[in-house]
């Protein structure tokens, strides 16, 4: 095999793909007390324990003969499709995560089950919502409604794009998924806790393995677990019994949960029961918000640094679309749209290191040993910069999707590019069952921005004392870019006029400091720090405000 298609990444790309490069803006919300992190002697004792556990359970694997040991890591897209499709059944485990356990071999959260049948009554379900939700109506119609909502809050408050973009994905996910966006704030409570306790970036637990084995009384993190499992259980199933008793009451709107008690095609060969179906409806719903909200926030970043393609896409989408918002119907004519998106995607890959796959059985690739239990990744950052197919791979250029001269160049433009069968949404068995709703949220979303707005870097004095970040995220499995200072405004007083016309209701979802939901939905309410405090609203850390740490402004290639 050649030497570069399996090679360990240098200390550099280590540095930049697992987003640690300078971040200090996230706050890490952990369930260790000050005083337990500092104890030296819990520590040394806890260490000592850990190092004896890893001796015991650490053995050398005898390989057959002739094979020989795998030392690097698969960065190539054609050794990943080899094995995580091709071999996919063999290559569809998910490890036990330390701060999650139960996670693997439970029924709560599918991205991460364990292959097996459980796995496939739960894939399939998920499928099957999909298909019935964008057979004809897209969705319920609801991406092109919140769409205009989104534009609407843009226009009076531009200074919080982050917070509308966050606000854009969870109402599409709460409608969607049960027909009401207010549902969308119990996401914004579920998604940061989850996603820091699965991540390396979380509790210790997850980079110190052996502490998993710590007796419950010196385990903070098996506390913090239990409380994370009963928030999401109480979020999912507060959302589920709305639906059932508006559908009793024949006002219930469509979602994914009428679709499962409207015993939709292909939803009763799954047999789920109520808690299951739940769980698969409210996490189908909680990754669609981070893996649409990170290229979004991408897509202003990248806007930032390369002013060249806004204008480019905005006269393609006015050509096309004139005075109404882009619809899905529109994507064939719109290849610099999907060209935007796709490149968007490569630039900044939500998952950059991918979810690590588990091997079920052992396995010989080209003459390497792959043992049962080893952990593989698809590490989504180096395929997406593998030379002969993407040059200049570390700048976003569009145009590697439109212009014949580059490799990656597809027709007809119709179709291509698009977003199917990216491979940051996943290979095989666990590629993303949700593609056809990012494709729809990412055209439309992204495009309708483009069609209302344009978007540049804050100015300061002496032109970059308002510097936007090139590659800060947070350092969880899924990753977001960083919010910083942009100027949003309006393309001119029509398109204004326009987006005023939509909607007469922003439809904010996280709120000002003191104000409070009626209902059921009081105890799911999300603020933002109060005006004046100098901070925004950022996630719990998920998009905290770029450092300043720039040193001045980047310089780009003749061109760009």
């Amino acid at each position: 095999m050649a030497q570069q298609a399996i090679h360990a990444a240098s200390e550099s790309l280590y540095y930049e793909a697992t987003n640690a490069s300078n971040y200090a803006g996230v706050h890490i919300e952990s369930p260790v007390a000050a005083g337990f992190l500092h104890s030296r002697a819990v520590w040394a004792l806890g260490l000592l324990v850990a190092l004896a556990i890893t001796r015991m359970i650490t053995s050398k694997p005898k390989m057959p003969a002739g094979t020989k040991a795998l030392p690097q890591i698969p960065e190539s897209d054609k050794i990943a499709r080899d094995l995580l499709v091709h071999r996919g059944k063999k290559y569809g485990g998910r490890h036990e995560i330390p701060a999650a356990v139960g996670v693997k071999d439970g029924s709560e959260f599918v991205p991460l089950m364990n292959i097996g049948d459980n796995f496939w009554r739960h894939k399939n379900f998920i499928h099957a919502l999909n298909r019935q939700a964008n057979a004809d109506n897209i969705f319920f119609g609801y991406p092109e409604l919140e769409n205009k909502n989104t534009l609407r809050r843009l226009l009076d408050h531009p200074d919080k794009w982050s917070e509308h973009i966050i606000t854009h994905c969870s109402r599409v996910a709460g409608r969607i998924a049960w027909g009401d966006p207010r549902h969308g704030t119990k996401l914004l409570h579920v998604v940061p806790v989850l996603l820091k306790a699965v991540s390396p970036g979380g509790p210790i637990v997850n980079l110190l393995t052996p502490l998993m084995y710590l007796p419950d009384s010196i385990s903070p993190w098996k506390k913090a677990e239990a409380k994370r499992a009963q928030q999401m259980k109480d979020a999912f199933y507060e959302a589920q019994e709305d639906v059932i008793k508006r559908y009793e009451e024949g006002t219930a709107e469509g979602s994914w949960t009428k679709l499962w008690l409207d015993k939709a095609q292909g939803l009763e060969k799954s047999h789920l029961n109520k808690h299951e179906a739940a769980h698969a409806v409210g996490s189908n719903a909680l990754v669609a918000i981070v893996t649409i909200g990170s290229p979004v926030h991408t897509f202003f970043t990248a806007m930032c640094h390369y002013p060249s393609w806004l204008p480019r896409l905005q006269e393609e989408v006015d050509r096309v679309c004139g005075d109404r918002l882009p619809l899905m119907t529109d994507m064939p004519k719109l290849p610099v749209l999907r060209a935007v998106v796709k490149e968007t995607l490569r630039w900044r890959q939500p998952t950059p290191l991918g979810v690590p796959h588990i091997l079920e059985e052992d396995d010989v690739y080209e003459g390497y040993f792959m043992p049962k239990g080893a952990m593989i990744h698809a590490n989504h950052y180096l395929i997406s910069r593998e030379p002969t197919q993407f040059p200049e791979a570390d700048e976003w250029r569009p145009e590697r999707w439109l212009d014949p001269s580059w490799p990656t160049y597809k027709e007809p433009l119709s179709e291509f590019p698009t977003v199917r069968g990216d491979p940051g949404f996943g290979y095989g068995v666990r590629a993303c069952p949700g593609i056809d709703l990012v494709a729809t949220e990412l055209y439309t979303t992204i495009g309708s921005i483009a069609w209302g707005f344009n978007i540049k870097r804050k100015e300061g004095k002496a032109g970059y004392e308002n510097p936007v970040p090139w590659y800060q995220t947070n350092p969880y499995v899924i990753t977001m870019a960083s919010q910083f200072p942009a100027d949003v405004t309006p393309r001119s007083a029509e398109k204004a006029r326009i987006i005023r016309q939509l909607t007469e209701d922003p439809s904010l979802t996280v709120r000002a400091v003191g104000e409070k939901s009626e209902g059921q939905f009081g105890r799911w309410d999300v603020f933002r720090p109060e005006e004046g405090s100098g901070r925004t609203f950022d996630w719990e850390g998920l998009t905290a405000l770029a450092p300043d740490h720039d040193k001045g402004p980047r310089r780009y290639p003749v061109g760009v």
